[in-house]
């Protein structure tokens, strides 16, 4: 299970747990969870852009070069 399919299930699992009584307790950790996740999906793409970008694999093999 991906960790997008674990959120979903997870809010998903909350959203059946809500009753009146704990409806804001419940709404603020699924917002805490939705927000997680859009934090790890940007982080991710910020990484995989300089793990996988041809200037940095360039100056890596450069680096590498001058020792």
């Amino acid at each position: 299970m991906s960790e997008t399919d674990q959120a979903a299930w997870a809010m998903q699992a909350l959203k059946n747990l809500r009753t009146a009584d704990n409806q804001v307790i419940i709404d603020s950790v699924i917002k805490v969870i939705d927000d997680q996740q859009a934090e790890i999906e940007s982080l991710r793409g910020s990484m995989e852009g300089q793990l996988w970008s041809p200037t940095s694999w360039h100056q890596d093999q450069q680096e590498q070069q001058k020792k």
